[in-house]
């Protein structure tokens, strides 16, 4: 009788609200060379049964832990210049509360992704919360 290893063991490392997200996370990891599969991606209710799950073997779960969260990039207010006194503002209405990023969150939907994906713009894309305007920054 054979007994697997705890190195062998089958482990969740994250879930989704929806197989989309899942099968992000599940070709980044992939493409990182570490064997992996998804689960729970055909249940009826999205994630009130648990989401669609991300497994990894045991022994590479720190790695692959590594790998969803090395390509997150937090959105930040971007300045305008280092040495510059003045924030970023909105060039339609002035506002200093923007966000701007070059890499797509996972929590991003699939058009924003796609549009940061395809277009791999060369500036940040930046979003107004004050007036709404999506803009170069």
């Amino acid at each position: 009788m054979s007994h697997e290893s705890a190195d062998e063991a089958i482990v969740q490392l994250a879930s989704f609200a929806n197989s989309i997200s899942a099968h992000l996370a599940k070709n980044q990891v992939e493409a990182a060379g570490i064997p992996c599969f998804l689960s729970n991606e055909n249940r009826p209710y999205g994630p009130i049964s648990g989401g669609v799950r991300l497994h990894v073997r045991q022994q590479d779960l720190a790695a692959a832990h590594e790998v969803l969260h090395a390509s997150q990039i937090s959105m930040q207010a971007l300045p305008t210049d280092e040495e510059a006194a003045a924030t970023a503002r909105c060039p339609r209405c002035h506002h200093t509360d923007i966000v701007c990023r070059q890499l797509p969150q996972p929590n991003d939907t699939l058009l924003t992704k796609l549009r940061l994906w395809l277009l791999a713009p060369e500036k940040p894309q930046c979003h107004c919360f004050h007036c709404g305007l999506d803009f170069e920054g």
